[in-house]
């Protein structure tokens, strides 16, 4: 039977390093263009800025955030930094797919906040206020972290959570840690079981 064991913690910050086998954000998708799609878009070229707003989605190949407005900046040496915010009330949402460690195991990272920070030159995200970040293989949570202020290196395959960043929360953040790995990929859940025709038919 699979347990997780959970921490609480009080500290301000802690820095973890990903407990499964070491898996990297995707490294095709940084060869991949930045997409930006909204109700509205306005781009500057002399700033080098665009705008959007109205349901946005930002993709850059498997890494894909969404939320309610976006805006994105380009440095002169053409990396972009995007701030995604969620509606009044919501969430932005990120995910994005690691570079496959084991056979049969496909893992993704998800997170979601009130704001999404991604600094494409790094391959840092910020999840700040509401903050939650999970590591899932084959769609299953592995790995969950929650707290104010969550920043997730890509590069490196750690993160970092804060309880209370300046504006509130309680000081609290929430760990919740996969048992270690067996080996073997986790087994998908099971499908559901119905009676064999012949009994079906039966009065």
């Amino acid at each position: 039977m699979r347990r997780l064991s959970s921490v609480l913690l009080t500290t301000a910050a802690v820095w973890l390093a990903a407990l499964a086998p070491v898996a990297l954000a995707e490294r095709a998708d940084r060869d991949k263009p930045t997409l930006l799609e909204g109700a509205q878009c306005t781009t500057e070229e002399l700033k080098q800025t665009s705008v959007c707003s109205g349901s946005v989605v930002l993709t850059r190949g498997t890494l894909r955030i969404t939320g309610e407005r976006l805006e994105v900046r380009q440095d002169p040496e053409g990396f972009r930094t995007a701030v995604v915010t969620g509606p009044s009330g919501g969430l932005a949402r990120f995910r994005q797919r690691r570079d496959a460690t084991r056979a049969g195991v496909e893992e993704w990272v998800e997170g979601q906040a009130e704001r999404i920070e991604y600094d494409e030159r790094t391959e840092i995200v910020r999840f700040i206020r509401r903050a939650n970040w999970k590591r899932l293989e084959n769609e299953l949570p592995r790995d969950e972290v929650v707290g104010q202020l969550i920043t997730y290196n890509a590069q490196s395959a750690s993160y970092s959570v804060d309880g209370a960043p300046a504006g509130g929360g309680d000081g609290r953040v929430r760990l919740i840690l996969a048992p270690r790995d067996s080996g073997t990929a986790p087994a998908r859940p099971p499908a559901a079981l119905r009676p064999a025709p012949q009994i079906e038919g039966k009065k």
